[in-house]
């Protein structure tokens, strides 16, 4: 899911420079690290922006969006793959090899919150180390921080904020960010924009299967009803989850309360028995391959979902929902914080604003670039509703509650014993020959059996 990109602008630059461009060989040549929950950002736009400024983009994707089945509007090449993958043959791996593999899942598994806090506990831990052996201090120093530039969720900003992980940005190199409206220049989790430029947000509703669900799905409630057993997809992400079993109770989503927190872990708890799969990008294979056919998921992410399997149906529950936004910012401790603000700035622009929404069907956050787009997008009620759907809705943000940390451990072990559950399920399956050996033996009665139930299936599809 993850992967990282080296835009292969980089090579073409890095060419020039060496030749007869004068003045660029004496230069350094800056390479700004770029990361991004999910592939957000358009490619086209970064080589342009490196073209622009001769500044190089290596941009590093994480996984909170729907990156791989994603149905986006600009073809991007994976520049991860192997021969040996290509080829199906898996070499033998030497012990170094394995340990610096099992080092990489295990840095890949990490949040963007621990990545980045990651050099700073390596720094402590190297003055522990040396002042036990007696050594002199003074020569450890802290690394560079792994990444120039985030673009991630508000939740998650908040959430970096306080741990002064990022940094206040200058505004007289963003004369661009004026084209953001005001309500996402003053957002909850960082007033007046200090730390962040908000681009992009989605809205949290519940994504269904026509083929299989014919009502109109308008409650929270259906993600608790029993005759969809199995068949119901949950976030993986229990600020999600908890999000949607909040609101289904009337509660709000940033709430704090103990008591509130509590019913909403009492109602997934219970829910876990009827959900089939708790997910982030596999929810969007099980729902355009129609394997699962219920699911909550944010607007944009539905209308990816939806570009791939026309079926899918998408509504705001009545009990009301929320947002999620999305923002850059600057890295604390970055040596490039001026062409991390340059990157921002060109992002910003209009016109870029808006191509880089319609790239990944997530919605604006300025009307000016919503003025440029085209009017089937202008107008689309899922990426951009009427105010009376929106109004009101609060932007998800960090919690800090004392006992979101139990619930974060509850919440591990309930994904680890469906995970299991799963895991025997399958392993309870008979093996296919025995299917086929168990169906031979009933005979031609069988196949008159199973043509009757095929028609009846037919039949009873056609009708929905």
């Amino acid at each position: 899911m993850k992967r990282t990109l080296s835009l292969l602008l980089a090579a073409a630059l890095l060419l020039s420079c060496a030749g007869a461009l004068s003045g660029c060989s004496s230069q350094e040549t800056v390479t700004l690290r770029v990361y991004c929950e999910g592939d957000l950002i358009r490619s086209s736009l970064m080589d342009e922006f490196s073209k622009e400024t001769g500044i190089l983009v290596e941009y590093t994707t994480g996984n909170s969006t729907l990156e791989n089945g994603m149905n986006l509007t600009e073809d991007e090449e994976d520049l991860s793959g192997s021969a040996s993958s290509a080829s199906g043959v898996t070499p033998e791996l030497t012990e170094e090899e394995l340990a610096a593999l099992e080092a990489e899942e295990a840095w890949e598994a990490l949040s963007l919150y621990d990545r980045l806090q990651q050099r700073y506990s390596d720094y402590e831990e190297a003055l522990a180390q040396a002042e036990a052996d007696g050594g002199e201090t003074e020569s450890v120093t802290l690394e560079e921080p792994v990444y120039d530039v985030v673009f991630t969720s508000g939740d998650v900003i908040e959430q970096l904020i306080e741990a002064d992980l990022v940094q206040a940005l200058d505004y007289s190199k963003l004369s661009n960010a004026d084209a953001i409206n005001e309500e996402y220049q003053n957002c909850d989790y960082d007033p007046g924009g200090v730390y962040s430029v908000t681009t992009l947000w989605q809205m949290m509703g519940l994504l269904w299967n026509a083929d299989y669900i014919d009502a109109q799905i308008t409650s929270w409630n259906t993600l608790w009803a029993e005759e969809y057993a199995g068949q119901i997809l949950m976030p993986s992400d229990l600020r999600d989850a908890m999000a949607v079993a909040l609101t289904s109770l009337g509660y709000s989503v940033n709430t704090e309360s103990g008591d509130e927190l509590a019913e909403a872990w009492e109602l997934l708890d219970q829910q876990s028995a009827l959900v089939q799969d708790y997910t982030a990008a596999e929810g969007f294979s099980k729902m355009t391959e129609g394997t699962a056919w219920l699911t909550p998921a944010y607007s944009g992410d539905a209308l990816n979902m939806m570009s791939d399997n026309a079926a899918l149906s998408f509504a705001i529950p009545t009990e009301g929902t929320w947002r999620i936004s999305y923002g850059y910012c600057v890295v604390e401790g970055t040596n490039y914080s001026e062409e991390a603000l340059k990157f921002i700035n060109y992002m910003c622009q209009v016109e870029n604003l808006a191509k880089n929404a319609i790239y990944c069907k997530y919605s604006v956050t300025s009307d000016e670039a919503l003025e440029k787009m085209d009017s089937s997008w202008r107008n689309n009620p899922l990426a951009y509703p009427d105010e009376s759907v929106t109004e009101g809705t609060a932007l998800l943000s960090f919690n800090e509650s004392e006992v979101w940390t139990d619930y974060e451990a509850q919440w591990a072990e309930l994904l680890e014993a469906k995970a299991a559950d799963s895991a025997d399920s399958a392993e309870e399956e008979p093996a296919e020959d025995d299917q086929e050996a168990a169906e031979g033996e009933t005979g031609e009665e069988s196949e008159d059996t199973s043509e009757e139930t095929s028609s009846d299936t037919a039949n009873e599809a056609s009708a929905s």
